[in-house]
Formats: structure tokens, sequence, C-alpha cells
């Protein structure tokens, strides 16, 4: 029995022994057909590279075109210089001792492998299993090539094994030739650091010379450098790259292009470095508008040409492009000489840094007409553009496109609704918001509330859609792309302006279009046109995509009326032109740190942001100088325009209609009898959209004359008014108090609001003070019908503001009495006069 047992043992790790490979090949075939199916299906199709198309075109002239205001035809504007220096040359340009020295440092089977060098490729792979960072790199100058035009500089096997295949698929394609040519384009597109891009102008930039003037020396300098610019700068780090001069000269030597007596000679030859004798700079800097254009173009071409930002950047540089740009010529020298003219801002600096300012005008489609990235001359070529590049908060400048435009959009008010003004809700055990004029109005209009930039309105409006809704508008629908989606879908970054992301000036530019163009959107550009080299035209927006960014053709007009309210009588009222109607919305964010103005006019639309570039306040700076920048520069723009006003839409499609104030809804008699004086105003509403309803808030009662509040017992001249019938509830007490609450009492009306305490309403409207019939300082019916009375007096509560309230004598039946004592909360307000 032991033997058979033994026996089952040996046979079962016999038959293990035998397993394990078998499961290893299994593995390993499994393994390997994955991977050429991977190879197969993903890499083989994408390893096709068309060189030509990255390497043509990047030593020709750029230039920006702008059209001539007089002759309607377009004119050089200004012509661009790489922001790295190349010059194309021929591989028969360059010296042999040049291409031998970067053979032998880079890749010493350059002639004998067809793309790959499997040697090195091995010996990188063991490298990187074993941690031997010693082993160095696998990859081939083709290869090289091929990651810096692309500029996948991705260090993931995926990428790695596309390259293999693509370096391959090129030397292939390349046919017979293909050494030759894959040399000189990377000998020319290489970068040598300070702004040298190409063998040619790194030998001008470093030694001042002909690449035909070139020693031995000086040719291994410049076949060092590219292993790392910054450490072998020639400039900088003379004796790094000494060090790495000594071994290319070693290589080439040990793999037979020079002798022993040519490698001392060279070794001890003296290297003078020129750095004074070539530079390529501006005598003017570029535009503010100009580097708007880089940037744009860079990252259009990026997107439609699927290559590295690097190579993008070098052909809108470089690359002899025609670009006709959408600059207003008259329009840019207007913003130039207004932000260049110190007083057009306030005298202030803090720890020796002036607030800045930046602008963008654009025509109603968001063809951009005039940038400016910052205050005074400008000093340097791509500089940081304010106006394009830096996001920051808008404050209340973004409502209208976060809040009131959604909301209008989608049927939930309209300029003429009435909305609430006092908290929303408790944070921190506060009653937030808080308004900039530190005041609750209580019910608002809401082109009056927008206006007057009130922000609880704007939440409580907000609340109606959603902070998810706003969001995707601004999003998904105007392209805001500095937004952050883990911050910024709430209540304050949205309808207060707080974003985390921030936005840019550009970006409220071409958002405040909506309200110019009829509610249609097509972003904003810097340029009409793009040509390449040969005339083939590869951008086109001269006819923009234009989507319809509000679905009701009625929310523009509905927003125009409401910013127009903004620049007639609320806090951007200075916004004025003579003869051309305006409209907008101010910002300012929390601490005073950013100020802004977002406007339009019938002819163009203009964003101006001011502030400190580091994160000071404005403490000290009165006004808003965005505002008064904005108006500047439109009122010389408008000089000679014909008078205009705003489109406003077909007027058979609106009625007029009266409404009320406090509730929205269609008046009734008492909305003329309120205790303030009549709340009846009319508005011009898209049809349908006048109200049906009828007011449920005014209503009749009996006041006392003494103090205009809700008559008791007590009140001997009464009188008959309307007043609110509005009980609002929330969870904490707050001040300031609610200036209409005097003008409300507890009827029959459900409270709005939750919590437990009374905000208006309840004791607030009713009467406190001390009456008898012969001397209001008699004290005999105090407790005859259980009222607190208070320390205030009638004239504290409310004055003698009575409206036209008939005398009578007190009512028999029982009035509204005052609160019990621990409802008080706080101070009473008095009544609005």
């Amino acid at each position: 029995m032991a033997k058979q047992k033994k026996s089952s043992k040996v046979q079962k790790i016999v038959m293990t022994i035998f397993a394990l490979p078998l499961i290893g090949i299994m593995t390993a075939c499994i393994c390997g057909i994955a991977l050429a199916f991977y190879i197969g299906m993903c890499v083989v199709p994408n390893s096709d590279i068309d060189v030509s198309s990255y390497s043509r075109d990047l030593a020709k002239t750029t230039v920006i075109y702008a059209k001539n205001a007089n002759t309607g035809e377009y004119e050089v504007y200004e012509t661009l210089e790489g922001d790295v220096n190349r010059q194309w040359v021929e591989l028969s340009e360059i010296p042999k001792n040049l291409q031998n020295a970067v053979v032998a440092i880079e890749d010493k089977r350059f002639y004998s492998h067809h793309g790959v060098d499997w040697i090195r490729t091995l010996g990188a792979v063991k490298g990187f299993a074993t941690g031997n960072d010693s082993a160095g790199g696998g990859s081939t100058i083709t290869q090289q090539l091929i990651k810096n035009l692309t500029g996948n500089s991705d260090k993931s096997v995926k990428r790695k094994i596309n390259e293999i295949f693509q370096a391959i698929t090129l030397e292939k394609n390349l046919g017979d030739t293909a050494k030759d040519q894959i040399l000189e384009m990377y000998l020319n597109t290489i970068p040598y650091g300070n702004r040298a891009a190409g063998i040619k102008v790194a030998a001008m930039t470093y030694f001042g010379k002909e690449l035909s003037e070139l020693s031995l020396a000086e040719c291994a300098v410049l076949a060092s450098i590219p292993n790392a610019p910054t450490r072998y700068n020639p400039f900088r780090n003379p004796d790094n790259v000494k060090e790495r001069q000594k071994t290319v000269l070693f290589a080439m030597k040990e793999q037979g292009f020079i002798d022993e007596s040519t490698y001392q000679e060279a070794l001890n030859t003296e290297l003078v470095y020129k750095s004074d004798d070539y530079k390529q700079q501006s005598d003017q800097p570029y535009s503010w508008f100009t580097e708007a254009i880089i940037q744009e173009l860079t990252e259009d071409l990026q997107k439609r040409q699927n290559i590295s930002h690097d190579l993008a950047r070098s052909r809108v540089m470089s690359g002899g492009l025609k670009i006709y740009a959408t600059i207003d010529q008259n329009v840019q020298r207007i913003m130039d000489d207004v932000f260049m003219n110190d007083a057009n801002f306030p005298r202030a600096r803090k720890n020796g840094a002036a607030p800045q300012g930046a602008m963008v005008v654009t025509d109603k489609q968001g063809n951009i007409a005039g940038i400016v990235g910052g205050r005074g001359k400008k000093e340097g070529s791509l500089l940081t553009n304010r106006a394009t590049m830096t996001a920051r908060q808008p404050g209340s400048a973004i409502k209208p496109l976060a809040v009131y435009g959604p909301a209008m959009d989608d049927g939930k008010i309209t300029p003429y609704s009435a909305v609430t003004d006092m908290p929303f809700k408790v944070y921190n055990d506060k009653a937030w918001p808080r308004n900039d004029n530190r005041r609750y109005q209580g019910q608002l209009v809401l082109r009056n509330a927008v206006a007057r930039s009130i922000n609880t309105v704007a939440v409580r409006v907000l609340d109606m859609i959603s902070p998810k809704r706003s969001y995707a508008f601004l999003h998904d629908t105007l392209g805001f792309t500095h937004l952050n989606p883990n911050a910024d879908i709430d209540y304050a970054p949205l309808a207060l302006g707080g974003t985390n992301g921030g936005t840019t000036v550009r970006e409220m530019a071409a958002g405040y279009t909506i309200f110019a163009n009829n509610g249609k959107y097509s972003g904003s550009r810097t340029y009409f046109k793009v040509e390449d080299s040969e005339g083939n035209v590869i951008i086109d927006y001269t006819t923009p995509t234009e989507i319809r960014a509000f679905k009701n053709e009625k929310t523009a007009y509905y927003m125009l009326d409401v910013l127009k309210e903004v620049t007639n009588s609320g806090t951007g009222r200075k916004a004025t032109i003579n003869g051309i109607e305006t409209a907008g919305k101010t910002g300012t964010t929390t601490s005073k740190r950013d100020v802004w103005f977002c406007g339009l006019t019938p002819y163009y639309v203009g964003a101006t942001w001011f502030g400190y570039d580091q994160s000071y306040n404005l403490e000290g700076i009165s006004g808003n100088t965005a505002l008064s920048l904005w108006t500047t520069v439109m009122r010389r723009i408008h000089e000679g325009l014909p008078s205009a006003r705003f489109d406003m839409g077909d007027d058979s499609n609106f009625v007029r209609a009266s409404y009320c104030e406090d509730s929205g809804l269609a008046p009734v008699g008492a909305c003329s009898d309120d205790a303030r004086g009549s709340r009846i105003s009319t508005g011009r509403f898209w049809k349908g959209d006048e109200p049906q309803e009828e007011c449920n808030l005014h209503k009749y009662v009996r006041i006392c004359r003494d103090t205009g509040l809700i008559a008791t017992r007590r009140c001997w001249r009464t009188g008959t008014v309307a007043k609110l019938d509005l009980t609002r509830k929330f969870p904490i007490d707050f001040s300031p108090s609610i200036e209409d609450a005097p003008y409300t009492y507890s009827g029959d009306n459900e409270p709005v609001g939750s919590g437990d305490v009374t905000v208006s309403g309840g004791y607030y409207g009713v009467c406190s003070g001390r009456h008898s019939f012969f001397s209001r300082d008699d004290d005999d019916d105090d407790d005859e019908n259980g009222e607190t009375g208070g320390e205030n007096s009638g004239e504290e509560s409310g004055g003698e503001n009575t409206g036209g309230a008939e005398e009578t004598q007190p009512p028999a039946e029982s009035e509204p009495s005052a609160p019990p004592a621990e409802d008080s909360g706080g101070e009473e307000p008095d009544p609005e006069n």
C-alpha cells in the first residue's frame, strides 16, 4: 500500500514537470496571438507616416493679412518669425564630418538597419526590465525623427511598438534614398536650444559660421547638443558640452570615421562660441492680436491635422501660411491707445505692481475686431495674453449666461417675473447669500433685480433650472472650457460667478454675442481663412457654423430688455454712448479682486476685465474701472457711426400687458392701492407669456394711520389699504431684515420658504405702538388684548407712510396680534419710503 502511494506521488511530480512547460508554451502562444492581433489591427494600419507633410514649409514666412477699411482689400498686417528659428538645408550642404558625428553618437548602425536597431532595442528592453538605465535608449535616428515630427513622447509600450513599425514602414516607403532623406530631415528638424531648430541655424547661433566653415571639433559639439540642449548649452555649460564632445569624437574614432591623429587634433582645438553674432529679434514685438492668432491657429492645426503642438506651432510661425485676420484695424488702434494711456487707469499699486486690464471686442457673429492683453506699451513677444490665456472668476457678469438666459429659454421666468430678494439657505450658520448692497428688499421684478445685481435673486432663479443645466449651457453650448466640473456645478460658482476654473475675457465676449445675434452662437475667431504656402485653403471660417444657443426666439429679446435696464438705471448706467443703445452686465468678485463689464451695442460686443495679476484686491479703487475702460473704448469706436437701437423683434409677436410688481401676475384693484403706492407696471411680453392668473398677494387690510402697519384694537386712527398676504419662513433670523416686511401680513395664503422663523408677515406688519384716544402715551389698554407692545414706537416701525388710506374708527372684529416675544427675531425694519 505504501509503495502504491509513493508511486502515485512520483507520477504527479512527473506530470507536473511535463505540464508546466506545456502551460508556458500555451500561454506564450496565446499572448503571441493577442500581440499579433493587436499589431495587425491597431499598429500596422497606422504605421504609414507621410514625412513630407511634416517637413514641408518649415522655412517659409507666414503672413497675416488684414482688410483695409477704406479699400476693402486685404493688406499685410504682420509677418511671423518662428519662435524657433529654422532654415532648411540640403544634405549635400552639410559637412560629412557633421553627418558622421551624428551617426556615430546617435545610431552607429544607421546605415545597416532598416529603421530599427534590434540589438539596441533588446538592450533597452533588458535595461528596462532590470532597472538598469545605463543600458541607454534603443531609438534609432529614424525613430527619433518620427518622435520629433509627431511630438509623441509618451513612454508607454504602445507608443514604442507604434514607433517601431512606423520606422520600418518609413524606410521601406522611401526606398533607396531613405537614409539620405531621413538624415536630412533629422538634421533640419531637431532642436538645438536657444531658439535654434535645425543644423544651419545652430551653426550660426553657436559659432557664427556657415556649415561649410565648421571644423571637426565644432561638428562634434553640434552633434553633442541634441541629446540634452539645456545640459549641453555651450553658452551656459561649456564644460558639460566639452565632455560630451570628447565622447562624440571617441565614437567617431572607434567607428573608423576619423584616425587617431585627427581625433587628437580635434580634442585640442579651442572652442570659441559667439553668442552675439547671430540674433534674430524683431524690432517690434508682435501685437496682442497676432499672438492670439498664433495661439488659436496652433490649437486648430493640432486638432485638424493630428500633429504635435510643437509641429503645429512651427507650421504657424514658419510654414508659409497666409492668414486672413478678422481684425478691424481702427478698432484695434483705439483699444491700444486707450490701454496705453495711464490716465485711463487709477493710480494704484501694491507691492510695486500696478493693476492690469484686458479687453476683447467682436462683431455679432464673434469675429474678433480687437484684442488687448494688458495695459501700457507691449514690451515683448509671446507674452501672457490676459484676454485669451488667463482664466479668472467672472463675478456677476456670468449671471446672464449661466442663469437668466437659460431660465428664460426654459420658460421659468420673463423680464417681469417677481422673485424674492432674501437669503436662499443657511451656510456655515449664516444666511446665504448676501447682496453687495447689504440689503434684502423682498419682492423684486426680475429686470430690476438684474439691474441692481441682486445675488439672492440669481441663486433663486438658478434653483429653478438646476446647476447642472446651467453648467451644461456654459460648457457644452458656449464652450467655456476652463470650468471645473468637480467644483463648479454648484450655486456659488454659477449664480455668483465664483467659479473655480474661471473664464477668459475672450470666452465672456463670445458668450455675450448670443444676446446680439438673436440667440445664435458660433464662438469667436481671429481669422476668417487660412491658406497653405501653395494657396490651398486649409481652414475656412468665412461663414462660421452657427448653433441656436437659445431654442426660443423670444429669449434673446427678453435678455436684451433685461440687460438694457442695467445700463439705463442699474450698475452699468455709466456705459452710455451718444445716439447708440447699450446693454450689459457688471461683475465684481469676492474681496473685489476682479471687476468686469461685458456689454454690447447694435454694432459690437465687448468684454473688459480689470485687476491685479497677483491675488491682490482692489481696495482703495472706487468705481468699476472695467466699465470705464469699456465706455471709453466704445465711445471712440462708435464715433461717426449712425445712431442705432437694438433689434427687439417683430412687434407683432409681442403684446403689452400690465402686471403686479410683487407677484408678477395680472393686477387686481388692490395692486394699485398698496401702502407704498401703485404696484402696477406694464411690460412687453411675447404673446402667450402675458400674465393670466390674477395677483393673489395684494389684499385690503386695515392699517394704523400713525404707523402704516396692520391696525390692532389699540389703534384709533385707521384706514384701508392693500398689503401683501405673504408670510416668509427661514431657518434662522438674519440681518438686515427684509425691507418690504412692513407691507406684508399673515392672511389666508400659505407661508413660503422653510424654517421656524417668520421673516415677513406675522408680527412684522403689525402695529406695536401704544395708542389711546386722547394720548399716545396712555398705557391703560396695554394688556387688554394680550399684545406685547415692545420697545418700538410707531414712528420707528413705519412712520406715516399710509398711502391713500381712508380714516376710520377701530374695527370691531379681531385684528392680527403682535407675536410672542421669543419670535421677535431682532431689529424691526423701517418701511421703504
